[in-house]
């Protein structure tokens, strides 16, 4: 494996667990409704990059595509719910994002069996979409409100960035074979952003609380 490409998954990795290790540990963060929303995230997220990185390095599995119905359905769920939360949203429009995240885990697991291949698809395409709608809709919520000194907006701005960038990068790779794995350590770049945003924004908050 390229060291760049490798240096960047473990740095991306490392703060992952740390993200998630600094938050859990915490009490008020724990405890607080929306904190747990974050530690969702990010405890689902690892326990996939474990299970993928264990499957690829120690059981030398080489398509792991069978990850991917449940990668591409928890995230949007788990984003969609911190999401509604935030907005406050009706019981009609979780039923709605309830029917899309079915139609991403069907559609990737048909993709999976019969192609071997889930990223081909739309359901990557429409989950960020999605998301990265709302996610702007609450950045510009807490820029508003920057006055009160909340640091949630960094986490709404980095996963807003993440995930626009992401479905770029992954339109591009359909098109591209010999620059993917730059667009690899790019994407793990932006993953590193996204965790160290989650620190940032934890060691604010707790701070804050503690007032």
């Amino acid at each position: 494996m390229n060291n760049y490409i490798l240096s960047s998954i473990i740095f991306s990795y490392s703060l992952l667990i740390t993200a998630f290790v600094y938050g859990v540990t915490n009490e008020k963060m724990r405890n607080n409704e929306l904190s747990k929303e974050y530690l969702i995230y990010l405890g689902f997220i690892l326990v996939i990059e474990t299970v993928n990185h264990f499957l690829i390095t120690i059981l030398e599995i080489k398509n792991t595509h069978f990850l991917y119905p449940l990668y591409f359905a928890g995230e949007f769920l788990i984003l969609m719910s911190l999401c509604f939360k935030e907005l406050k949203a009706t019981k009609k429009w979780k039923i709605i994002m309830g029917v899309v995240a079915s139609y991403i885990f069907i559609e990737t697991t048909v993709l999976w069996l019969f192609n071997h291949d889930a990223s081909t698809g739309y359901a990557k395409i429409i989950s960020h979409l999605i998301i990265i709608c709302l996610v702007a809709i609450l950045l510009i919520k807490y820029i508003k409100e920057v006055e009160k000194n909340d640091p949630r907006w960094f986490i709404y701005g980095a996963l807003f960035l993440y995930y626009s960038i992401s479905l770029f990068l992954f339109l591009l790779m359909s098109q591209l074979t010999e620059q993917n794995i730059n667009i690899w350590i790019i994407n793990n770049i932006l993953s590193s952003l996204l965790y160290g945003s989650f620190i940032y924004t934890f060691y604010k908050l707790i701070k804050w609380r503690s007032k």
